[in-house]
């Protein structure tokens, strides 16, 4: 193989990964309505762009302002555990669920946490919540893949 080619190769294996986290982050919005207050869509933007830590400062202020927002408070808790800070990531999720338990996306990514943190008994609890909210849902089916690989669903960068 020429190094021509092996550099073809590389910069492919780039584009072809940088499609996928696109689109993975493409998936966290789904669940949030297209009326989303202008905080919540920066910092969607910022999450889609896989800058997790420049969505933190967005939300900061915006669940400051609005503690009673579950989508908000899931999006924070996201970005913290994309940023490795999980213990505070736990507590955004729990917040969001304590307002909405039977919150779809905060639901499957405390389930993710719980996988990443080895805790899967807590993580099946989440899933069992999913399937009798949502059935056989893509949530649902993402956190079953998770919980079956044991790491969290890496094709997706959802919160």
């Amino acid at each position: 193989m020429t190094r021509r080619s092996v550099t073809s190769y590389a910069k492919i294996a780039i584009i072809v990964a940088a499609l996928a986290l696109t689109n993975a982050a493409a998936h966290a919005f789904d669940s949030t309505p297209s009326n989303a207050p202008t905080g919540l869509k920066a910092a969607q933007q910022k999450i889609a762009a896989g800058d997790y830590r420049g969505a933190i400062p967005i939300l900061t202020p915006y669940v400051k302002d609005h503690p009673d927002d579950a989508d908000g408070l899931n999006l924070m808790g996201f970005s913290l555990r994309k940023t490795g800070q999980t213990d505070l990531a736990l507590q955004y999720y729990n917040r969001a669920l304590a307002l909405q338990p039977k919150h779809l996306g905060a639901n499957e990514y405390l389930g993710e946490l719980y996988v990443e943190l080895g805790q899967m008994d807590k993580a099946k609890e989440r899933l069992a919540v999913l399937q009798a909210a949502c059935g056989n849902c893509e949530e649902s089916r993402d956190l079953s893949d998770a919980i079956q690989k044991g790491v969290p669903n890496s094709k997706r960068s959802s919160w």
